[in-house]
């Protein structure tokens, strides 16, 4: 097995394992609407992202040079970044609609109101 296999193993695994771990965090904080696509996507970005630092240590550890972990590292950040913009194409058409009316704030009207 050569150098850059093993680095690549590496962020192989620790994107299955700590990927969806962190989608699942992003998730609780913030819901997904576009439904099983938007979800895998969502998934298959955070493991790319989170993969990312394991994947450019073992390459500095095993001795992989600059000239190939800086096109990866970039390959990882912006291809994590690309399917995040695929992601956000189906979760903008599946979001609900708001309400369209502005909150004003309290006026001197709702004063009156109020009965206070």
């Amino acid at each position: 097995m050569t150098d850059f296999e093993i680095m690549l193993l590496v962020g192989l695994v620790f994107g299955l394992i700590v990927g969806p771990l962190t989608a699942r965090s992003s998730i609780r904080r913030e819901k997904i609407y576009g439904g099983t696509p938007s979800k895998s996507l969502h998934l298959l970005a955070s493991g790319m992202y989170v993969a990312t630092p394991p994947t450019i240590l073992t390459g500095v550890i095993v001795g992989v040079g600059l000239k190939t972990l800086f096109p990866l590292a970039l390959a990882l950040i912006f291809g994590s970044l690309g399917v995040l913009m695929i992601f956000a194409i189906f979760e903008k058409q599946a979001r609900p609609v708001r309400d369209t009316k502005l909150d004003r704030g309290w006026t001197a009207e709702d004063a009156r109101t109020s009965g206070l």
